[in-house]
């Protein structure tokens, strides 16, 4: 039998006990997925934080499905009203927002479950624009050759390399972190590869013959060099840290400026002595074959992003020009039409331009234009030699 103080404890705590039950199930959750705004893949790892009308945060994280809860069951969770809601991942521009928070977006929530009420909320982020890729090259404008960096516009020009010797050749890695390149500092000519800063410069190959014109794989796992350690300029292959260095070439001629198309399979490169002709091989040097033959010198060999062209410096002409022509050696074609020289050519990571050196003012300076030949564009002005740019 219930006691007075007994029905009295029973009429204040269960009421409490129902009402604080009632307020528990009727919370229900806040959910979604985060998910790429252009390509509509999950993001995993991004953060999903809030304050809400009551002045609480919470935070927490997207699995790998990009799905992100707030529930009763797992921890805080927003109060029904206001919400400022930020959500951010790595690589991703952070995106912020207000909701209303009502907890009714479940259609067939009943009275009689209040626990099946939610709100859900997905959002999508863009990517993070990415920073204009640099055109690296090689300038002797402070006394001898170093290598340099600037922007696209030819602005933000900046020296890399500090060294009494000559430094140049510069190679971009895929990711754009590093920069493999050619230096005589220790006597002759090395591959050497630094940070794109210009910091941990560190030497790969320590050979008594030159060991020049570095290019990475499409992967980043290894470089590709032209080297006549063995009598004559051959090319040669090598893990990106040096290790594992393998002939692939083996012809009494000049193998040199070796170029890895896109997807890895095949480099290109020039052959010859007196009369320079662009080839292909596969990757492991196998398969070698001829593309041009000119009668003139063509030479440095550079294959478009997409893999369906080479861009290429001939002679043909009677002077230096650049020509680009389809990835069989079809459609060979005068890009710049100049009466001086035009060479050394890169193309952009997009595959729109082509960046070019030329003498038309003078000394070499660095030049980009439309991957048709038009709009030709001077990016550096300087009374020294700017040269061998790389995109």
């Amino acid at each position: 039998m219930l006691t007075g103080r007994n029905r009295l404890h029973y009429r204040l705590v269960i009421p409490i006990l129902l009402g604080a039950a009632v307020a528990f199930l009727l919370s229900g959750c806040l959910w979604g997925v985060v998910r790429d705004a252009g390509t509509g893949d999950p993001i995993g790892g991004a953060t999903v934080s809030y304050t809400d009308a009551k002045g609480h945060t919470g935070s927490t994280t997207t699995g790998a499905n990009g799905l992100y809860s707030f529930d009763q069951a797992s921890g805080p969770f927003p109060a029904a009203g206001t919400a400022d809601l930020e959500i951010s991942a790595p690589g991703y521009e952070t995106l912020t927002t207000t909701l209303s928070i009502a907890y009714d977006d479940n259609p067939n929530a009943t009275l009689a479950n209040l626990s099946s009420f939610w709100e859900v909320r997905s959002f999508g982020l863009q990517p993070t624009a990415a920073e204009p890729a640099q055109i690296a090259f090689t300038s002797d404008r402070d006394g001898n050759y170093e290598v340099y960096v600037m922007n696209p516009d030819g602005g933000g020009q900046k020296r890399l390399t500090t060294n009494p010797a000559d430094d140049g050749y510069p190679a971009w890695s895929p990711d754009g972190s590093r920069i493999a390149f050619e230096s005589n500092r220790d006597g002759n000519y090395e591959v050497y590869v630094m940070d794109a800063d210009g910091g941990g410069q560190t030497r790969l190959t320590n050979d008594t013959a030159g060991d020049m014109s570095p290019d990475w794989s499409p992967d980043g796992s290894r470089i590709a060099f032209e080297s006549d350690r063995d009598g004559d300029y051959e090319i040669f292959v090598m893990n990106a840290d040096g290790t594992g260095q393998t002939r692939l070439t083996n012809n009494p001629v000049w193998d040199g400026a070796p170029d890895w198309s896109p997807d890895g399979s095949k480099i290109a490169f020039y052959s010859g002595n007196v009369d320079f002709e662009v080839y292909v091989m596969n990757a492991d040097g196998s398969g070698q074959t001829n593309l041009t033959n000119s009668g003139g010198n063509d030479f440095s060999p550079a294959w478009s992003p997409d893999g369906s062209k080479i861009a290429f410096c001939s002679t043909r002409d009677g002077n230096y020009e650049v020509y680009v022509m389809n990835a069989n050696g079809s459609g060979q074609t005068n890009l710049t039409n100049d009466p001086a020289g035009d060479m050394s050519l890169a193309w952009s990571p997009d595959g729109s331009k082509i960046a070019f050196e030329s003498t038309r003012d003078g000394d070499w300076e660095i030049y980009v234009m439309d991957a048709d030949g038009s709009d030709q564009t001077r990016l550096t002005s300087n009374g020294a030699l700017d040269r061998f740019p790389d995109w």
